[in-house]
């Protein structure tokens, strides 16, 4: 059976184990069921890109797309799971709850539906986003994943921890001015490693905002924070690279390939394809989080088996006391009309 065949099969399975299970829709574990079989059911190659807000995540994959294709301000703004695709052309595809579809050539309609509103919420009618854009990279069966940022509010945090789950690569971009919040650390282990995400590099951005010789300090003390978590990546492969979003994106915009080449930009889309060559000739990078996830399904139930027994045995004691209630009642009765009978006897042989 080939490998589509099987990942078909398993997220069948899946569905179908959580039909019996009957799992509340809103509980962590039916979600990250879902988002198992949507993965399993997807024949690309998704790399997300994941951070809090402002840690330049869009910048970064405008810089690698080489256009201004989303969305990037001075205030974070990224308010949707953004889908990016190859097309023969730049366009943008927006699906509702309601089931309709809007498309618009370029990328400006993503200013009014992948943004967050002046409260800083996600618009609740939008349930997928997706960019298509005709980039060599993309034409070889990737997908480019840009996620709301996160530690802001709970809904974004859910939709991104949601997506990770659907990811081959995750990306974590860094603020190279600050230290990793122990925030950070909880999401990478909570929403990563936890789940069976063992595919993660990091991106240390704003370097060059950085006095040099503070640069070479703070690289060490991310590289050491880096190679704490454990990586799944090819031999040749870091989990960490520097580059400079804003500078690699501008550079890219005026074709000044020498430019681009000091940002670190290149050396990371090298990393990438290299990456995506080797993940291609071996899938087996699906099967920790299924098998995390088939483990986390069984105790779920056990845990139902456990109770459906313990309702039964209730119910069964229930029944039990019932009858022997039933049976002393018929007795006391039994007793009584004999003693009536034996009364009413008793007063008609009365002298």
């Amino acid at each position: 059976m080939q490998e589509p065949d099987i990942y078909h099969n398993l997220a069948n399975s899946l569905r179908a184990t959580l039909g019996v299970l009957e799992l509340d829709k809103t509980s962590p574990l039916y979600r990250d069921a879902v988002s198992i079989c949507d993965y399993l059911e997807n024949p690309i190659f998704r790399i997300a890109v994941f951070g809090p807000f402002n840690y330049g995540k869009s910048t970064l994959l405008n810089a690698l797309l080489g256009q201004r294709t989303l969305p990037i301000d001075l205030i974070p703004t990224t308010g949707a799971a953004i889908h990016v695709r190859y097309g023969s052309d730049l366009h943008t595809r927006i699906t509702l709850t309601d089931g309709k579809e809007i498309s618009e050539n370029g990328t400006d309609i993503l200013k009014q539906f992948a943004i967050l509103d002046g409260d800083r919420r996600m618009r609740e009618d939008v349930i997928n986003v997706e960019v298509f854009c005709p980039h060599p990279f993309l034409q070889t069966g990737v997908e480019l994943l840009d996620l709301p940022g996160t530690d802001d509010r709970e809904a974004q945090d859910v939709l991104v921890r949601d997506q990770l789950l659907t990811a081959d690569l995750v990306v974590q971009v860094l603020d190279a001015r600050k230290l990793m919040t122990l925030g950070e650390r909880e999401n990478l282990r909570d929403w990563l490693m936890d789940r069976g995400i063992k595919t993660v590099v990091f991106v240390a951005n704003f370097l060059n905002l950085l006095e040099p010789d503070d640069q070479k300090q703070v690289y060490n003390r991310l590289l050491f924070v880096a190679e704490s978590f454990r990586s799944e990546l090819p031999n040749n492969i870091s989990n960490l690279y520097r580059v400079d979003a804003l500078p690699a994106l501008r550079a890219r915009l005026k074709g000044d390939m020498a430019a681009a080449q000091t940002t670190g930009l290149a050396m990371f889309e090298s990393a990438l394809q290299s990456m995506v060559s080797t993940k291609e000739k071996n899938l087996s990078i699906r099967f920790p989080r299924v098998e995390l996830m088939a483990n986390q399904i069984k105790q779920a139930g056990e845990a139902k088996r456990q109770a459906i027994a313990t309702e039964l045995s209730t119910a069964e004691e229930k029944n039990k006391a019932k009858f022997e209630i039933k049976q002393k009642a018929q007795k006391l009765i039994k007793k009584g009309f004999a003693a009536s009978v034996s009364d009413f006897y008793s007063w008609l042989y009365l002298p």
